[in-house]
């Protein structure tokens, strides 16, 4: 019979790297969320013409090649010997960075084509998390990976609804779809930022005595 390890909430939690990686998958999946939510409506209202499968299959098409090959370059990076943690920030500089740059891009164009090759380099960008803080997790409690990604991914699914509730009032009070992308830009900055100063790859959860060893 298996026996259950015990987690080290208090141990884990004094640990800036933690609350780094988890405020930091809060912030992807908020930006996420905000986006498959609101998307299909900006692209109904914004180009009525427009045939509703491209703006609604496209972007999620690009998604699933790029979630591939952010895995294949971390582990190709790493290979190589650059840091691990290096390696993580820079996952996040692409899923929470650029990705947001091209979030910002679709509140300034009126081209229905541009806006498609935008939402879809941005959700596309946005699977690099999977290859950032989403194992981040990993490094930092292998022994408990599962029960604080499952934290992490709750507190990201709570802020999710809050963000899509904020981007509709945003719609509702400034009637410019410009600020739900910079609430976006916003939420995503925040979350790389927070990661790019307190992320770490090391273990938290080991004991003391197993740190000296």
């Amino acid at each position: 019979m298996a026996r259950h390890t015990r987690v080290p909430w208090r141990q884990l939690f004094r640990k800036p790297s933690v609350w780094a990686a988890v405020f930091s998958q809060l912030s992807a999946a908020c930006s996420f969320f905000i986006l498959l939510s609101w998307l299909p409506t900006f692209f109904k209202e914004t180009f009525p013409s427009s045939k509703g499968w491209v703006f609604n299959v496209v972007p999620w098409l690009v998604a699933i090649p790029a979630s591939l090959f952010s895995g294949f370059l971390s582990d190709h990076l790493i290979s190589q010997g650059y840091r691990t943690i290096t390696v993580r920030k820079f996952m996040q500089v692409m899923g929470l960075g650029l990705s947001s740059v091209f979030a910002l891009c679709l509140g300034h164009t009126s081209s229905f084509c541009k806006s498609v090759f935008f939402a879809s380099a941005s959700i596309g960008l946005q699977t690099f998390n999977h290859s950032g803080i989403s194992v981040n997790i990993q490094d930092l409690a292998p022994s408990c990976a599962g029960v604080l990604f499952g934290v992490a991914n709750t507190a990201g699914a709570l802020a999710g609804v809050v963000g899509v509730g904020l981007g509709g009032y945003l719609i509702e009070t400034t009637g410019s779809w410009t600020s739900v992308f910079n609430l976006v830009a916003a939420v995503s900055s925040l979350g790389l930022c927070t990661f790019l100063m307190f992320g770490k790859a090391q273990r938290v959860d080991l004991s003391p005595r197993q740190e000296d060893l």
